[in-house]
């Protein structure tokens, strides 16, 4: 622990590496130049001098300069004075013009780099230079400065050493990273099931240690929340228990006087009954929202497109006659799903279309399908949701001042529909058209023929 697992400790350390990686190229180099010189692969920077000296008074004292007496580690050109030509040479293209430059304007520039021993009748001039060369002349003519070769080659190879420690680096904290945002995102998500991987740095595990003590917070707030969530559902089950039993009271009673009573105290009793049903419906869609923390038992079963729409329209038709259907479906697919269920869940929506919209203008419904889904599509003829209406239409009890806000409708259908659409892995979304009237879009998947 401590310092030891910090990051600056470890890029340190990084440094540290690369320091010394460093220092070990440049002693393979030393190593590598001193082995060459004592195996006669390279020639000391000195040696062309030295041995140059060995020949001078050879040379001073002949005629004409025979080649034979000349070392092969030797660069030279031999020039005749009569003619100022050179008459024998071993240097490069390059160095015979810098010899003939030299020979022909010996000033100090020019003659830095060579030396000079005259005969009686022909001069030489021997090239060289203070760094190490190679010993085979071949190999000289190929590479003149081994040393920057050298050079240059070490330096390709630490870079390249360099290079894949930064990238080693590189990847070891994406790495890091990718672990933090792992778990930020299973917190994000509200996943109760987090493994909290082990870190290499003190600074992420400062990091990581408090996800995991926000974790622990975020469960015990989840629990908190279903705990109320479940208190909730018990004691609305509880109040429509006790609702139900005085209203099953008043119904027998009601029956009991319609059964006795003349034809006006039974018209009368008869709107009585239909505000009890009313009433009844109501509950029951509370008892179907209250099972939201519940699995709903439904009767899933495959159904043809044909079938369910043919049932869907005559329950549709059922609701009023200010109704028009558009089918462009495809009737050899299927569906799997709970007919009952997802009919009295599309009713809701056209229940709502019909309430926002006033005769004699009609509510659409279009049914479309495509490769992967059926589409129904309700446009009423109201004046479309609000902003709010969009964003909160489907919240348990939510109501406009408009439309879902009537006598009859107290912002449970939507909340119903929606719940049953997503049991049947579809989407639902309010939205306004073009014409600013409200578009409500449900989306059921289609039976896959594999």
């Amino acid at each position: 622990m401590g310092i030891r697992n910090t990051l600056s400790a470890y890029f340190v350390k990084w440094i540290i590496k690369l320091g010394f990686a460093g220092l070990l190229m440049l002693a393979l180099n030393i190593g590598f130049v001193t082995w060459g010189l004592n195996h006669q692969l390279f020639l000391p920077a000195n040696e062309p001098i030295k041995k140059a000296e060995k020949i001078q008074s050879k040379v001073e004292s002949a005629d004409y300069i025979d080649p034979s007496i000349i070392p092969p580690e030797l660069d030279y050109a031999v020039f005749n004075k009569q003619t100022n030509k050179i008459v024998k040479s071993n240097m490069s293209s390059r160095n015979k013009v810098k010899a003939r430059e030299a020979y022909q304007h010996p000033s100090q520039d020019n003659m830095s780099s060579f030396i000079r021993y005259d005969s009686r009748y022909e001069t030489i001039l021997i090239h060289y230079s203070l760094k190490i060369q190679f010993a085979n002349i071949e190999l000289r003519r190929v590479f003149p400065n081994p040393g920057v070769w050298l050079s240059i080659f070490s330096i390709l190879i630490y870079c390249v050493y360099l290079v894949w420690h930064i990238r080693s680096f590189s990847r070891m904290i994406v790495q890091e990273n990718q672990k933090l945002i792992q778990v930020a995102r299973k917190i994000k998500e509200r996943d109760l099931n987090i493994e909290f991987p082990r870190v290499r740095f003190n600074e992420y595990k400062d990091v990581m240690g408090a996800m995991e003590s926000l974790s622990k917070a975020l469960v015990k707030s989840i629990q908190k929340e279903i705990e109320i969530t479940n208190s909730k559902a018990e004691q609305i089950s509880y109040l429509i228990h006790d609702i139900k039993i005085p209203l099953t009271v008043i119904k027998g009673n009601i029956e009991l006087l319609e059964a006795m009573g003349d034809e006006d105290e039974k018209e009368n009793l008869s709107d009585i009954m239909n505000s009890i049903q009313q009433i009844e419906r109501y509950i029951q869609e509370v008892i179907d929202i209250n099972l939201d923390n519940k699995q709903a038992n439904t009767n899933m079963e495959e159904v043809s497109v044909t079938d369910f729409l043919c049932k869907l329209k005559a329950e549709v038709k059922s609701l009023g006659n200010n109704i028009i259907v558009e089918d462009w479906t495809h009737k050899e697919a299927s569906l799997y799903i709970d007919v009952i269920l997802l009919i009295r869940a599309i009713n809701n929506i056209v229940l709502n279309g019909i309430e926002r919209t006033l005769p004699p203008k009609k509510v659409q419904m279009i049914v479309k399908q495509d490769k992967d889904h059926i589409q129904f599509v309700i446009i009423d003829q109201g004046p479309g949701f609000s902003e709010e209406g969009l964003k909160k239409g489907t919240e348990l009890f939510y109501t406009e001042n408009f439309g879902r806000t009537n006598n009859s409708h107290y912002g449970l259908g939507l909340t119903f529909t929606e719940k049953v659409i997503k049991q049947h892995n579809g989407r639902m979304k309010l939205d306004n058209n073009a014409n600013n009237n409200g578009e409500v879009l449900v989306e059921i998947p289609v039976l896959s023929k594999d």
